[in-house]
């Protein structure tokens, strides 16, 4: 025994399979070689590295081309980006079935269709890179102009009536005093902060950001760590019980957190402080440093998933159901891509709506084709695998936003 992994064997198969593939492509293109003082130590039709006679562009006993690599630079750089996307069809001939055809490539590949499309591997590595350069690097989901709108006065005016009224009927529904004190004072910082004036002078501004900063900080503490307010927690009206505040309309609710050690709690208390004066880029820089970690982590987890599903069924190896995880990942990166380029142009809401249908519809032909199951059986796991997902996904989001908070 070798003591090899066949999976990771097989991976690197299909990579090696591709990365051939490229060769063989970038070799039958015509080029225009040019004379150079380093000439092959054999003649011409010999592997210049193991001598073998050849039969082709490609050496069938060491894999080396029959290229000499003397030609212009930009011929070079085209064989680059063939190596790397496969700009000579086979990207092309695989991202529209992908997209598409659910299903179609993933039983070519696993049937021994493989040299025409990316490699599986490698089609999830491109997909992904796309996304998070999106999402991270160019902070393209959304569309945020980067300028906070300012209220009109005549905007506040109606805020403050409508505020009346809601505090009216808040009290006419038995709403306690107390609880509606709550909702007005977070009403009224809403209000103040959209009638802040654009035209303040830099050091005010900062000067506001900082305060606000350490109201923040000190709340937090106060909830985390009331052993250092003993005289604030002694009265009646000390630690309002319920979520806080953190700006922006973020809320962090610390129930709970009072079971914690105590050194703990100083430590999480400390890394709160320093994510908040950063206004948050330090926890956003570690989310963005772990988050193509963790939906590589999920990649086999959802293999796993397939797997359980499919245990009675004979022939299905975790490698099929690895394959499959890695076309369907894959396809979830180019679409939400796709969307979230779209959402600038159309109604976001469109957006998710196209996600949620195309993304089931694909996952329940992908039954329909590769593991050939009926309409019932599709849809039944369809509705599993959703729920199961969603939930994985949960657990492993709630992960990365405490490993996060744990490296800032």
């Amino acid at each position: 025994m070798t003591g090899s992994d066949p999976i990771s064997e097989a991976v690197v198969a299909g990579s090696g399979a591709g990365e051939l593939g490229d060769a063989i492509q970038a070799s039958k293109r015509k080029k225009r070689d040019r004379y150079s003082v380093f000439q092959a130590p054999t003649p011409a039709g010999v592997c210049s590295n193991c001598a073998t006679q050849l039969s082709g562009p490609v050496c069938h006993s060491c894999g080396q081309t029959a290229d000499t690599y003397h030609r212009p630079i930009w011929d070079l750089l085209t064989d680059i980006l063939d190596g790397l996307f496969g700009l000579e069809g086979r990207l092309w001939r695989t991202i529209p079935p992908l997209m598409l055809k659910p299903g179609k490539i993933t039983q070519n590949y696993l049937s021994g269709v493989r040299a025409r499309y990316v490699m599986p591997f490698r089609l999830y590595l491109t997909a992904s890179v796309l996304f998070f350069l999106l999402v991270f690097a160019l902070d393209g989901i959304g569309g945020d102009s980067g300028t906070p709108e300012v209220a009109t006065p005549d905007e506040v005016a109606s805020v403050e009536t409508g505020l009346a009224d809601l505090d009216a009927q808040l009290a006419e529904a038995g709403i306690s005093p107390e609880q509606r004190a709550n909702i007005a004072r977070m009403a009224e910082a809403g209000i103040d902060q959209a009638q802040a004036p654009p035209d303040l002078p830099p050091e005010v501004r900062t000067l506001q950001e900082q305060a606000n900063r350490d109201e923040i900080k000190l709340s937090l503490r106060r909830a985390i760590l009331p052993e250092d307010f003993p005289a604030e927690t002694a009265g009646e009206d000390a630690g309002e019980d319920g979520p806080i505040t953190v700006g922006d309309g973020v809320m962090v609710d610390p129930n709970g957190l009072e079971d914690l050690p105590l050194p703990v709690r100083r430590d999480l208390a400390d890394r709160a402080d320093r994510i908040i004066d950063s206004g948050g880029a330090t926890l956003a820089a570690e989310m963005q440093r772990w988050a193509p970690t963790m939906m590589f982590c999920l990649l086999p987890l959802y293999a796993l998933m397939l797997a359980a599903m499919h245990f009675y069924k004979k022939g299905y190896f975790f490698y099929d159901h690895l394959v499959v995880s890695l076309h369907f990942h894959a396809f979830m990166f180019f679409l939400i891509t796709g969307l979230s380029l779209a959402a600038h142009v159309i109604p976001g809401w469109i957006a998710v709506m196209i996600g949620l249908v195309w993304s089931n519809w694909y996952l329940y032909r992908l039954h329909r084709t590769v593991y050939s199951h009926g309409r019932f059986s599709s849809i039944l796991r369809l509705v599993t695998l959703d729920f199961a997902y969603l939930i994985l996904l949960s657990f492993a989001l709630l992960g990365l936003l405490i490993v996060s908070v744990m490296n800032t």
